[in-house]
């Protein structure tokens, strides 16, 4: 490796920086985002710390620690969207810190630098680096209380097992029973395989086990006290039911998660030119982590492949052990002067692939032709760099100039980066360029959504109120946007106020007030002589009653 890269000092430095700077390109994803995102902004203008809400509307499918986080980071920072990325990124930072130091003390320096530049340049984990939702802020904090309790296991002291209970508490904060049951998964087969079972009672810490109590029980208590039926929704509703019932979205093969971390991962897998021998694994590795590593692989990607219900960010727990066999493997393998052809244009082939589909993806967007043409020279120069760069590097290598792991890790680092600029301008469904209506709203003016929540509109637009959603909500009992919103009024029956019909909107044009109506494209057709329209990508603005 170059000096640089054998640097401790420069990775744990530069690839959190790194990581940083470029969760600041993109502008807000939807839904995801836009609805996470303006969660948190409620919460700092409502100083209700202990209800997450969205419009207004209790939001109960998930804990609030993301939500603490990054109300916190707000007061400090103000609202920015680059403060709400803070809390993925400082997430993805805490899992390639906790990984290092774990591995420089229990198997080497060398492997734990390589396994921080593997993880950290896998497509899963640095898409998830700068992306606002609870995916990879649970999977850091599984990642730290599995360290933990598998450093106490072998060097016994008490200090890492109360991290390892103050992550497993952090980890039920950010989403739930998941962020302890993984672990104990993990950790529990893991113990009895490796004949450690008789630890098992010392781990088991009646004084961690109140730690976990006390900083977890009393949000559950409290919501409880407010909501009494938050106990059966929370955990039967949307924890239980949500991983065994088919009745959810996002359906997808049992071998779904196995695609996404063989795509991430491909690159280093060129570089370890396939090579995952048992020879290989036990000259760096014990018996008793390489088991750790297989188990924690092998027992994640399975159970999250049972649910028919399926998200690339769900497998994030399992990156890790992946990050570090894959680090082995490569130090294997770059122990070896000679390079195959596919160990050295595999990587490059595989960028110029990504590079190839970014240019030619706008000629497949439906509906935006436009949009494409606007954006025609970035796509065009963001594909080329991304074709041309990677064959130039190892061309360097072919002649000596730099060495064989710097050419791989520069042309991962400009493929991560340049995907994000990628995004920027061909994410059509972001609605970050499309508010320049706001500047003729009437202050006054009620905000009505016609038939579908556009979720990063109340951030961009920094409505200070609950915009009110025109729908058939009788007939909302799928697993939708709508019934996100409907699922409030099991806690607070009297914000149906915001759930409107086509009659309440009716009945609201005819006292003659300022109203905003924003539809899908071609949705709304408004009945009423004093009417302004501004129509857009994603949606149409009708302007209805308004004064200059």
């Amino acid at each position: 490796m170059q000096q640089w890269l054998r640097s401790s000092k420069f990775l744990l430095i530069f690839l959190p920086v790194w990581l940083l700077i470029s969760s600041w390109i993109r502008p807000l994803s939807v839904p995801d985002e836009g609805r996470y995102g303006d969660i948190s902004r409620a919460m700092l203008e409502s100083g209700d710390w202990l209800i997450p809400r969205l419009n207004g509307l209790p939001f109960m499918h998930k804990p609030p620690l993301l939500h603490w986080l990054s109300t916190a980071l707000m007061e400090v920072f103000g609202v920015h969207i680059w403060v709400l990325r803070l809390v993925p990124t400082l997430a993805a930072c805490m899992m390639l810190i906790s990984l290092f130091v774990f591995l420089k003390k229990h198997v080497s320096e060398q492997i734990a630098q390589l396994t921080i530049i593997i993880l950290a340049t896998s497509l899963l984990f640095y898409g998830s680096s700068e992306y606002i939702n609870h995916d990879l802020l649970v999977a850091s904090w599984m990642t730290v209380c599995i360290l933990s309790f598998v450093d106490f296991s072998l060097s016994g002291k008490k200090t890492v097992l109360f991290l390892g209970y103050f992550a497993a508490a952090a980890g039920f904060l950010s989403k739930g029973l998941i962020g302890v049951l993984i672990p104990g998964l993990v950790l529990l087969p893991w113990l009895i395989c490796t004949q450690q079972w008789k630890k098992i009672p010392a781990l088991l810490n009646p004084f961690g086990i109140l730690l976990f109590l006390v900083l977890t029980a009393p949000w559950v208590y409290f919501v409880q006290l407010k909501y009494p039926q938050f106990l059966h929704y929370f955990f039967i509703d949307q924890q239980f039911s949500r991983f065994s019932s088919n009745a959810f979205n996002n359906k997808q093969p049992w071998f779904f998660y196995y695609l996404i971390l063989f795509v991430s991962f491909l690159p280093w897998l060129f570089v370890s030119r396939f090579q995952f021998s048992k020879r290989i694994f036990q000259t760096s590795l014990s018996s008793s982590l390489l088991a750790l590593c297989l188990w924690w692989f092998i027992s994640v990607s399975i159970f999250f492949s049972i649910p028919p219900s399926k998200l690339a960010g769900y497998i994030l727990p399992a990156v890790a052990p992946i990050a570090i066999l894959l680090a082995v493997a490569v130090c294997s393998a770059l122990e070896n002067p000679d390079k195959n052809k596919l160990q050295i244009w595999g990587t490059a082939l595989f960028i110029f692939v990504l590079g190839l589909a970014i240019t030619l993806a706008p000629h497949f967007i439906k509906n935006a032709h436009a949009f494409y043409q606007a954006h025609a020279i970035q796509i065009y120069s963001i594909g080329a760099i991304l074709c041309i760069v990677p064959f130039c590097l190892m061309l360097l290598f072919k002649q000596k100039k730099i060495d064989y792991l710097t050419a791989i890790f520069l042309s991962l680092i400009l493929l991560c980066t340049s995907i994000s600029a990628a995004v920027r301008v061909l994410d059509t469904k972001n609605n970050a360029d499309q508010i320049d209506f706001a500047k003729s709203m009437n202050p006054n003016s009620d905000v009505v959504f016609y038939y579908n929540y556009f979720y990063d509109l109340p951030f961009l637009l920094d409505l200070k109120k609950p915009v009110y959603i025109v729908n058939d909500w009788d007939s909302v009992k799928t697993d939708t946007s709508s019934l996100e919103l409907k699922d409030g009024l099991l806690f607070e029956p009297g914000r149906k106020q915001y759930l409107w019909n086509k009659q309440q909107l009716q009945d609201m044009l005819k006292q003659n007030q300022p109203v905003v109506v924003v539809s899908n494209p071609g949705g709304y057709k408004p009945d009423h002589p004093n009417v302004k329209v501004l129509h857009y990508r994603n949606y149409d603005v009708f302007f209805i009653n308004q004064t200059s």
